[in-house]
Order: C-alpha cells, then structure tokens, then sequence
C-alpha cells in the first residue's frame, strides 16, 4: 500500500522514459514518509482511447490509492509531491494532474505469501 497508478496516452513514451516515471513516482511517495518504501506499488497504465476538453491532447494522471485515515495535510503532501516528481520529465503534455483516492480498510482484502503485512 499505497497503490499509484499513472494513466498516459499510448505512445507518449518510450519504455526508458515510462520506467523513468514509474521510478520517479516511486521515490516521491516513499519521499514523503507517508507509507513503507516496500509496500508502495506503481504502475503505467497507457491509454489507446481519451480526450481532453473534447480534443486528442496527451495529459499524465495519477491516481494515489492509499487507506483511509491521513490527514488532509498528507494528503495534499502526497498529491504535491507526486506532481513536482512529474512536472520535471520532458514529456510533452498538455497537464498532469493527480489526486488522492481513500480506499475503505474493511472492503480491502489481500493475499500475498510471500509477505508479511
């Protein structure tokens, strides 16, 4: 936990540059001292089909899935943070937005072997 997941168009990127981003992203949650630098999950999600104000405009958004319970100022810590990771790239998008999503603790449910939550 947390879950951060970047949704951009296909083809905005090459695989080193996506790499690049997800890495980026990564060091900004674990940056902010919110979560365990072990549990922070993130992933690219290109997009084939969007718009943008109507048009075909390339954009970066993040959704930060984390647990309910933060404070709106780790919140808006986390959101800031996650945006001056991404506004530094040299993609060319129209805007990057990201907002914080709060998932239910007793709806979530995980299997995971291998580790010790």
């Amino acid at each position: 936990m947390p879950h951060l997941i970047i949704e951009y168009p296909a083809g905005l990127a090459d695989a080193g540059q996506v790499e690049r981003m997800l890495t980026a992203v990564h060091a900004a949650a674990a940056g902010t001292g919110l979560f365990d630098e072990g549990h922070i999950r993130v992933r690219g999600w290109p997009l084939a089909h969007y718009l943008v104000g109507g048009e075909r405009k390339s954009f970066i958004h993040v959704q930060c899935r984390i647990h309910a319970g933060r404070t709106d100022a780790q919140r808006r810590m986390l959101s800031d943070t996650v945006l001056a990771a991404l506004r530094g790239r040299s993609l060319a998008v129209s805007v990057i937005t990201v907002e914080v999503v709060e998932m239910d603790r007793d709806s979530y449910a995980k299997y995971a072997p291998q580790e010790s939550e």
